[in-house]
């Protein structure tokens, strides 16, 4: 590690921005609701993790759209075990419209580190409120382009995951990998020492979903859930490189203002935040 990033770490650390458990602000609402992850398990969510919803849930069931990912594998059978307890069931299920699952059948829809690996996050978005009961919340980790290996990349836009949207984009579209291919930053991610595996990896990306086909900053992220109609309850942003999101879904589906919590200033170790 340089000099300059230690010491930018130990002023992070100093300011809240390390990894230390979110404030009961974040989990106070959710003790006890029925809840669904996407993408899980994720040790974020753990009894020991930032944001332990495992066993503060009255039960989690979990999706997941292979038994066996790159970082992942899982066994239906066994039900969904991400802390060794039985949480509740493992759906393996590649449909971004969750269509076996019921309407409004959970109070709390989770995920961390899966919006980004969504090359139609709108889609998605849509259907974990179909899911999610009126006044039922939605919780999402995603990762800060500025901390990770995408930050050489450009900030994706909301008009260019709407329209995707209205293009119907599926998982095979590979419409940012010359840009990954070109901007990712090596260094920064563990999983590309063996670069022709993980070349391969991002080019088979509809088999192996590792692709970031969306890149976020914290404005970002809020907007995007904002445009989908979320009321804003919380944000925190983290070293090295997380965005925490909880929102909740109108019980009577009107619109909500949000203008005060979007323009509020959320306090952010990234300099592109705090502009």
């Amino acid at each position: 590690m340089s000099l300059v990033r230690a010491l930018r770490e130990l002023r992070w650390r100093a300011a809240g921005h390390y990894s230390r458990q979110l404030p009961e602000q974040f989990t106070r609402p959710l003790h006890g609701l029925k809840a669904l992850e996407i993408g899980g398990p994720s040790r974020v969510f753990t009894a020991d993790g930032l944001l332990p919803i495992y066993p503060i849930a009255s039960s989690v069931d979990c999706v997941q759209w292979a038994a066996r990912t790159f970082w992942h594998t899982l066994d239906p059978a066994q039900g969904f075990q991400p802390d060794g307890v039985r949480r509740g069931e493992l759906y393996i299920l590649d449909d971004l419209d969750l269509g076996p699952l019921p309407d409004d059948a959970y109070e709390l829809v989770f995920c961390s580190h899966v919006l980004e690996h969504i090359a139609n996050p709108l889609r998605a978005l849509r259907a974990w409120r179909r899911v999610t009961r009126p006044g039922g919340y939605l919780l999402v980790v995603a990762p800060h382009m500025s901390g990770t290996f995408d930050h050489r990349r450009p900030l994706t836009p909301l008009s260019h995951i709407i329209e995707d949207f209205e293009r119907s984009v599926g998982e095979d579209d590979l419409t940012h990998l010359e840009e990954v291919i070109e901007l990712h930053d090596h260094s920064l991610d563990a999983t590309s020492r063996d670069r022709a595996a993980w070349l391969q990896r991002h080019k088979e990306n509809v088999n192996s979903r590792v692709l970031h086909h969306h890149t976020f900053t914290t404005r970002s992220l809020l907007t995007l859930l904002d445009y989908n109609g979320l009321e804003l309850l919380a944000c925190e942003v983290r070293y090295p490189h997380d965005i925490y999101v909880l929102g909740r879904w109108p019980e009577d589906n009107q619109p909500v203002d949000t203008s005060e919590f979007l323009a509020a200033r959320h306090p952010s170790p990234f300099a592109v935040d705090r502009r």
